[in-house]
């Protein structure tokens, strides 16, 4: 495995910075600093702070994304495979929405709207697979809306359910998945 480049020691950086400290401590000098770089070399990958709030989102989604890849390939073919990967995702104790960076990178995009244009390329390209393989597309939608709210209480800390309200949760929200009248 290669060395990561600058662009990912700084977006490390960045995230350790925010995740430590909060986005509000987050400047281009400190993730220079806290990179072992020069600000010139930020400044080649990223020209502002927002851009490298950008990468960040950026490699969050990658991750949601490498996630939803790994809990597909595991599925069993059929009908509502990528709604049940989606699942499986957001009740990962190790997904995005349990890294507390996100809920800054959430802060942040809601001060700067223009920072959400990666996640909602995303969420359309994540839809479209959602929709080409479920026979009932607002069954899967709406399991998929629930999941966003499911991450946005961990993203908040708001901690809602018991570790086992959350398991039965998941185990109802697949079986709906997989029963027969999740084909009407």
């Amino acid at each position: 495995m290669s060395p990561p480049s600058n662009r990912e020691k700084i977006i490390d950086a960045a995230m350790s910075i925010v995740r430590e400290q909060g986005v509000a401590k987050l400047t281009l000098d400190e993730a220079a600093r806290c990179a072992g770089v020069s600000k010139g070399g930020v400044l080649y990958h990223f020209k502002t702070k927002d851009d490298l709030i950008r990468g960040m989102v950026e490699r969050l989604i990658n991750q949601c994304e490498a996630l939803h890849l790994a809990y597909y390939e595991k599925e069993p073919e059929g009908p509502y495979r990528w709604a049940r990967a989606v699942v499986r995702t957001g009740f990962d104790p190790n997904g995005p929405a349990s890294d507390k960076l996100a809920g800054a990178l959430l802060a942040s995009v809601a001060v700067n709207p223009e920072l959400v244009g990666p996640l909602q390329v995303s969420y359309e390209r994540w839809i479209e697979r959602i929709n080409a393989d479920s026979p009932n597309p607002m069954l899967a939608g709406m399991l998929c809306m629930a999941m966003d709210g499911y991450n946005f209480e961990r993203i908040l800390g708001l901690n809602i359910c018991t570790d086992e309200q959350r398991e039965q949760m998941k185990a109802f929200m697949l079986g709906l998945l997989t029963s027969d009248g999740a084909q009407s």
